[in-house]
């Protein structure tokens, strides 16, 4: 097979057409989604990644590594282990896979309806969706999110905080409250109007409700 010519091999010098080549490829935004909050093992990233194959994920990973958009580690003790993580010129990324995200609802073809997140993807989704304005009082909530559709998955601790703006870090925030459960239902919860019980919340569960009251209504749920 004939090596892959680029867009420059071809004598284009257009750096938007550069990075198309560097995110366009399938696969490549979903992992470096899932990498955007986290480090990840090669096993965390397969299950994530809907669909991927070992064998695809790794020359995927061999490829993302060349580009110097991820690179190996070591996570720290206890676990130490190997795992991936974005270089900081790949978190770049972020506020631009946000805007994506937003046009990308503007499609005629984009059909979300019976289809999941995973807790990484929700997070970000509630990064990207999230109102632009401040909380007076400051939110602070801790999700525990996992992926129903992964067999024992057990996911992932998130500490929100809502003040200036909204910031979602790995993490346990503590706060008034804790939401636990699936992510994709947390976001029927948050988006779509699904019943609150659908997920456990466990502390002030008005203040889970002023969360999502922002997202549906900014200007009143701002002040609940």
């Amino acid at each position: 097979m004939p090596a892959k010519r680029s867009y420059a091999d071809h004598g284009d010098a257009c750096a938007a057409a550069h990075a198309m080549e560097l995110i366009g490829d399938r696969w490549t935004h979903p992992v470096l989604r899932e990498l955007m909050l986290a480090p990840k093992r090669f096993g965390e990233l397969e299950a994530s990644v809907r669909g991927i194959t070992p064998a695809v994920l790794t020359a995927r990973l061999r490829e993302l590594e060349a580009s110097g958009l991820v690179r190996k580690v070591v996570l720290p003790p206890p676990a130490r282990v190997a795992a991936y993580e974005l270089t900081a010129w790949a978190r770049q990324l972020q506020p631009i896979f946000e805007d994506l995200a937003r046009w990308a609802h503007g499609s005629p073809t984009w059909e979300p309806v019976g289809k999941g997140l995973t807790p990484d993807g929700a997070v970000q989704s509630m990064l990207t969706m999230a109102p632009a304005i401040a909380l007076d009082p400051p939110l602070a909530l801790t999700l525990h999110l996992h992926d129903a559709r992964i067999p024992g998955d057990e996911g992932y601790s998130y500490a929100l905080t809502w003040g200036d703006r909204l910031t979602i870090e790995r993490g346990n925030a503590g706060g008034a409250a804790s939401v636990t459960g699936d992510a994709t239902a947390w976001i029927g919860v948050l988006y779509q109007g699904a019943p609150l019980d659908l997920v456990q919340v466990e502390g002030n569960a008005d203040a889970v409700r002023r969360l999502v009251a922002t997202y549906a209504d900014p200007i009143n749920g701002r002040a609940s």
